[in-house]
């Protein structure tokens, strides 16, 4: 493998790294917030360290895990290097586990912290990689739920006079017989099934205290309050890397680009995610019937079968499948695609991690050898060693951008990316938005004496082509050789011809043309949910009165450049006095 252009597929996303050697036995497991800032950094610096200068002399290969955020990749990291104790990696130790939260096993159950999970009949719920957002998870529970905290033991030492938290409201104090037996057990039945995933009451009853608070100008107890919701954010998805029932499971995730599938399994043994395999299939039939046969395919001649299958989507032969599993390996299996909850996160998480492998599979090419294909099937007169791609993206008419990338020598080149803001095209009509973007950039380069690209490529067919030939030949750029790419078929639309080419789905060319149109896709879509969501608040801003554009701008600028939101900060936002800081502070923080 090249490390280097292994580096330049990589995500800038959260998750979990695995440099293996030529064996692709794991060398070395890894957390980041940012993966591909993060590997590039082992390359891209001087190591002192002997230890590290030996694993990366020997690294052949790199694996990537996506997560959601910095704390299960945290988790991710610790299940990876217990299962396959790496050779680079510290040993942990069982004594450095981190806690839980704890419900015992009681007539009246107490909520705890616990360092160490016993075979006590006690429900377990993280681990948590943050004490303080345990903490505020607790305290958060006990605020709805008041569940005593105390450390008696009333099976064999009742108490006659409540404690000072039943006067603070902290604790429904059953020792005092101020609630019965059955009341208290459902409450703590309400707080296990949030603490599933399966219940939102706790967090709507934060925000709704949050806004109340804030409408009130309590600013301070609103901060408080939207800490503690964020510890309950955390709560609910530090959970899918580690969870206390056990389970043995594999989550099935999926992506495809026409005929192209990717597909991620994550495998969870004993309640831990301990690693993924990618696989690739070419087929034209639809995702459920192509998952099918995956399906088949990977249990074939599996040893290791879970107890549970978790798919993407639906598929019509559920009972056929688990007649399957259950003939051939004498094991009942249950397969099915969870609707909502901890599950289906899960498998969402598994989509988006086949979906990054299907970008990878894609750029898995010598650069070199697909240029020169390029160069062949198209006719072209020279290696295009310059491509520039466009696309649009709109949303009925409005909120309307095209984007432009360039590769060269068939790798991306970002700083001549380009991102255009549609002015003159206000219906829903891509063609002419594309044109506008083409006749922008190249009358620019025309003016600038800057060299003009070997191909310029577009996201459609033969109506793109033609638009975008058109505006060519009236710059006098008709011999600068214009191609379309259509998503259904992947065919190839060549100017000045009717017949579309179409070339097989492992042919380098194709596959560097679809890497370059999907780059140009993300990067449009991209700036236009960014330039959604800015005009939004914009929107949203001017609706106090006496805050008008250059005001509403000016927040937004100061906003960006902060690291929070404080008073403090609206209130040094030039035009903004205080009673209109303490409106703007409000309506952002209700959301």
């Amino acid at each position: 493998m090249d490390i280097q252009q292994r580096i330049l597929e990589l995500p800038q996303k959260p998750g979990v790294y695995m440099m293996k050697d030529a064996a692709s036995s794991i060398l070395y497991v890894g957390k980041a917030k940012n993966l591909k800032k993060r590997i590039s950094s082992y390359f891209h610096r001087s190591i002192e360290d002997i230890k590290t200068r030996a694993l990366i002399a020997n690294i052949r290969e790199i694996d990537t895990i996506i997560t959601d955020n910095e704390t299960e990749a945290l988790l991710l990291e610790n299940n990876l290097i217990k299962q396959y104790k790496p050779k680079y990696n510290i040993e942990l130790k069982e004594n450095n586990q981190y806690p839980y939260l704890k419900i015992t096993d009681e007539t009246y159950p107490r909520i705890l912290k616990a360092r160490v999970k016993s075979k006590d009949g006690a429900l377990y719920f993280g681990p948590y990689t943050r004490v303080k957002h345990l903490n505020r998870t607790i305290k958060s529970i006990t605020d709805i739920f008041p569940i005593r905290r105390c450390t008696v033991d009333l099976d064999k030492h009742p108490r006659s006079a409540p404690c000072i938290n039943y006067h603070v409201k902290k604790c429904a104090c059953p020792c005092c017989g101020h609630i019965d037996r059955e009341s208290y057990r459902e409450m703590v039945r309400q707080v296990v099934l949030f603490l599933k995933g399966q219940n939102t009451t706790l967090l709507e009853r934060i925000k709704e205290e949050m806004e109340q608070e804030a409408q009130r100008q309590n600013f301070e107890r609103a901060i408080e309050l939207r800490e503690r919701y964020r510890a309950v954010q955390h709560l609910l998805s530090e959970q899918k890397m580690t969870t206390p029932k056990g389970e043995d499971e594999d989550i099935i995730g999926a992506s495809f680009e026409g005929d192209t599938y990717a597909f991620t399994v994550l495998k969870k043994r004993k309640g831990k995610i301990i690693g993924k395999n990618d696989y690739t299939v070419h087929d034209s039939a639809g995702l459920g019937d192509v998952l099918e046969q995956f399906l088949l395919l990977y249990y074939e001649d599996s040893i290791d079968l879970p107890d549970t299958i978790l798919l993407p989507m639906p598929v019509s032969t559920y009972a056929t499948l688990r007649n399957y599993f259950k003939k051939r390996f004498d094991k009942n299996i249950r397969v099915y695609s969870p609707q909502k909850g901890l599950k289906r996160r899960l498998v969402d998480l598994a989509c988006r991690n086949a979906g990054q492998y299907r970008r990878e599979e894609i750029f898995r090419i010598v650069p070199s050898q697909a240029l020169m294909e390029m160069k062949r099937q198209l006719k072209l007169d020279s290696k295009p060693s310059t491509i520039e791609a466009f696309d649009v993206s709109t949303t009925l008419g409005t909120y309307s951008v095209a984007s432009m990338v360039r590769f060269t020598d068939g790798k991306p080149n970002k700083q001549e990316y380009r991102k255009f803001r549609i002015h003159y095209t206000r219906e829903q009509n891509d063609v002419e938005m594309l044109r506008e973007a083409v006749a922008r950039r190249y009358q620019r380069l025309l003016n600038e004496k800057k060299p003009l690209p070997d191909l310029v490529l577009v996201d459609g067919g033969s109506q793109q082509v033609s638009g975008a030939s058109e505006i060519l030949e009236r710059l006098g750029l008709r011999n600068l050789p214009v191609i379309g790419l259509a998503k259904r078929f992947e065919d190839i639309y060549v100017s000045g011809t009717d017949t579309p080419l179409r070339l097989d789905k492992g042919n380098e060319a194709l596959r560097l043309l679809m890497a370059i149109r999907d780059e140009a896709h993300r990067f449009a879509n991209t700036y236009h949910v960014s330039l959604r969501s800015k005009n939004a608040l914009l929107t949203k801003l001017k609706t106090i009165p006496g805050i008008g554009d250059t005001l509403a701008g000016n927040i937004l600028s100061a906003l960006q450049s902060s690291e929070s939101l404080s008073m403090e900060m609206l209130t040094s936002v030039k035009g903004l006095g205080n009673k209109k800081a303490a409106q703007v502070y409000e309506l952002l923080l209700s959301g």
